[in-house]
């Protein structure tokens, strides 16, 4: 097979990943084999710009959240990255460090993940690109939260939004996390006043679908906590209405908005539906089987569940699954302690 016959079919092989209703699902393992006989090629005529290459024509699939799991997309990224190291170049490795960050937070790493974006942000500066810099230097706050620096990530942020242009709609990203770091005081009414600025941001982005998408979630579940349950739900449906236009493509996202979902029914009370919507969240995300930080946290919505049901047994084999994924990525127990202490108060959601 000639090169250029084989980036055609590899091509293809993107373009069915990411049409929506289909996913990388629908990719067979022999079509798998050709990316992994191109890049063993690539690897022994050590062709580093053909592996950076090779990794730029999957970009499109490793911007969505579904492909990460699949063990020759990670070896892919790997060597481009080991590529890019030994040609120098600056630009690529700022961009392909900050792809991995954004990797290793949704599946929960998040210290690594801090280590990602600060080589990303290294690389960015190297080559005068501050506004790319800008961007792995705020996921950053992100980490922190997770982690319990809340202090951390609020200076990040704010150091953020100061070298932010107020007109970007990019400016939406960290106004989100700062509605976050609201939501963990208790401030429930700034964190939606912040979230319904965010969405307004979001929605004059340039292929801002997916971030719109989130931004309805975190609001349904704001204003759920606030005791407005059709609002919450409206905002739900609108959330899982643009996900379904991109099937398959963005699984966390939709188990992501399920799970805020139960955990509303849950303090409706409507404990069959609730339980449903845990199901369908955990069928969106088990098939990828790597992103830990949402799966913990729908095994302890099973397990608070269970545990008003007076079904301890089965609580307890839920939140013994919860300390293992914790464990897992390195998770402090105290701190699921405090985050489920502000939670039963009504005062605040998990981390997401």
């Amino acid at each position: 097979m000639t090169a250029d016959i084989a980036r055609k079919d590899l091509q293809a092989i993107v373009s069915k990943s990411v049409e929506g209703g289909f996913g990388p699902g629908a990719i067979l393992d022999s079509e798998w084999d050709l990316l992994r006989k191109t890049l063993n090629n690539l690897l022994a005529t050590r062709d580093w710009s053909g592996i950076v290459d090779l990794r730029n024509l999957f970009t499109p699939l490793l911007a969505a959240d579904s492909a990460w799991g699949i063990p020759v997309i990670q070896l892919l990224d790997e060597k481009a990255i080991e590529a890019a190291h030994k040609l120098g170049a600056a630009a690529e490795l700022g961009h392909l460090y900050g792809a991995r960050g954004h990797n290793l937070h949704r599946q929960g790493f998040h210290r690594q993940a801090i280590s990602s974006f600060e080589e990303s942000v290294a690389n960015y500066h190297k080559v005068g690109d501050s506004f790319s810099a800008l961007k792995s230097e705020f996921m950053t706050s992100l980490c922190y939260r997770a982690l319990g620096n809340r202090s951390k990530a609020k200076e990040i942020l704010t150091n953020v939004l100061e070298r932010a242009d107020h007109d970007d709609p990019w400016r939406g990203n960290p106004l989100q996390v700062l509605a976050w770091l609201f939501q963990d005081d208790g401030d429930l009414p700034k964190s939606e006043e912040l979230l319904r600025e965010v969405l307004s941001l979001h929605e004059k982005a340039t292929d801002g679908d997916i971030l719109v998408a989130g931004t309805l979630a975190d609001l349904g579940e704001v204003v759920g906590l606030q005791g407005n349950y059709p609002k919450a739900r409206e905002f739900f449906l609108r959330s899982l209405s643009i996900l379904d236009l991109y099937r398959g493509q963005y699984e966390r996202q939709v188990a992501r908005t399920k799970l805020k979902y139960a955990q509303l029914e849950m303090r409706k009370k409507d404990i069959s539906k609730a339980l449903l919507f845990l199901d369908e969240a955990d069928d969106h995300i088990s098939s990828y089987g790597h992103y830990y930080d949402l799966m913990w946290r729908i095994e302890l919505t099973r397990a608070m569940i269970f545990f008003r049901m007076a079904q301890l047994k089965k609580a307890l084999s839920k939140f013994i699954m919860v300390l293992r994924f914790r464990r897992f990525i390195r998770l402090p127990n105290w701190l699921l302690l405090q985050q489920l202490g502000k939670y039963l108060l009504g005062r605040s959601g998990l981390p997401r």
